[in-house]
């Protein structure tokens, strides 16, 4: 077996993996990061790109510590995203500028008063009928829209332009054992043939922090699953980001929409993709389709294709509440990590920069070979999804 030594081991090429190793070479730390399936493989690829700025998570009060934390975030990926600040993201794109919030008839008085006194603090912009997307003018909303300056994000090419630079430094390898440190943390990695060790291991890969909690002595308790079932329908669909809210931090449903041969898929998010969880997927399309039939009654909906992709969402423990911000468990020199959501990477990756430097000064970058294959990149949901049409 090969031994191959490297200061700093991350885990996981979800965009919290990423950020972090661009972080860390930019630093000067000669760091490396493993990737078991393909870069963005899982939780990253199947987000939905916003850049959450927090109005959602306060229209109720109940989540106001969130709504808190997230404000200072989409600035930094903004200044990213043109270029004026490290990692740059400036070869990235943009799927939107902003999202839409809007109501269904029967909550418009429960959402209108607390949406418009966030409205008079500047955080929303309530809109003419005439400026209101397509899809809410053509598709028989009645009552309110307004818009949210909170980008969305095309995530793949976000993920390009992180990998870009360091991307003969992102491995593909699954870890077939942990050699553990008496004093707490890991010594090694072995992968398929090759032994890693590190001063430093950061593990950022999601349902794969289980494993390494497990092994590195943080025991089981540490780490939750929330099951989240994303419904898809594509078609001849008007473009569409946003939330169909209710007066609960949870939208009825959230709409981000992307392109594909096929026209464009709506990838439905909020309720719709939770209250999924314990259907079937023809249940689920069937669930979701009556909705938006109820939020779009003017579209028609026949002849359009339907899937679902199921995935568990991995986060700290947080006794099953919303975790309220991106987490790093320290134990020796190991530790796990998890954004819990998309925006919060840049400050998880100030974490891990802090945590590392604790244990680590920067030094000389390695030139012996790691003899194990690079990482590409993975696929969106409805990239892999089964498609089919429901009978009316």
């Amino acid at each position: 077996m090969v031994t191959v030594h490297r200061q700093v081991i991350v885990v996981g090429a979800g965009i919290a993996g990423l950020w972090t190793l661009r972080r860390l070479v930019a630093a000067g730390y000669d760091a490396i990061l493993l990737e078991k399936e393909a870069i963005g493989a899982g939780q990253t690829l199947g987000a939905q790109g916003i850049l959450h700025g927090g109005v959602k998570y306060g229209l109720d009060g109940s989540n106001r510590e969130i709504a808190e934390k997230l404000r200072s975030l989409p600035p930094i990926w903004l200044e990213c995203l043109a270029g004026k600040r490290e990692p740059s993201l400036a070869a990235a794109r943009t799927l939107s500028p902003c999202q839409h919030l809007w109501a269904a008839d029967s909550w418009l008085a429960r959402v209108g008063a607390t949406v418009g006194a966030r409205a008079m603090q500047g955080e929303v912009k309530k809109l003419a009928r005439e400026d209101w997307p397509p899809a809410l003018r053509e598709g028989g909303h009645k009552g309110a829209v307004y818009e949210l300056e909170e980008t969305v994000i095309e995530v793949k090419s976000v993920l390009a332009a992180l990998a870009g630079p360091v991307h003969d430094r992102i491995l593909q390898a699954g870890i077939d054992e942990y050699e553990v440190d008496a004093a707490g943390g890991l010594m090694a990695l072995q992968c398929g043939g090759v032994r890693l060790t590190a001063g430093v291991f950061l593990f950022t890969a999601a349902t794969g922090n289980e494993a390494a909690a497990l092994a590195a002595g943080f025991g089981n308790a540490v780490t939750q699953r929330r099951p989240l079932k994303q419904v898809m329908v594509r078609g001849a669909l008007p473009e569409l980001f946003g939330h169909c809210v209710t007066a609960t931090p949870k939208p009825v449903v959230t709409i981000t929409s992307h392109p594909t041969g096929e026209g464009k898929v709506w990838y439905l998010g909020g309720g719709v993709a939770e209250d999924a969880t314990g259907m079937t997927d023809e249940e689920a399309m069937r669930q979701a389709r009556k909705k938006l039939s109820g939020i779009f009654p003017d579209f028609r909906w026949e002849g359009l294709e339907w899937a679902c992709w199921k995935v568990d969402r991995a986060e700290p423990h947080a006794a099953s509440r919303l975790p309220d911000g991106p987490a790093l468990l320290e134990r020796g020199n190991t530790a796990l990590a998890w954004p819990t959501k998309l925006v919060y990477a840049p400050a998880l990756a100030d974490q891990a920069l802090e945590f590392t430097a604790r244990h680590l000064t920067p030094g000389d970058m390695a030139t012996d070979p790691i003899p194990l294959p690079l990482a590409g990149m993975g696929h969106y949901p409805w990239e892999t999804a089964a498609w089919r049409t429901l009978p009316s």
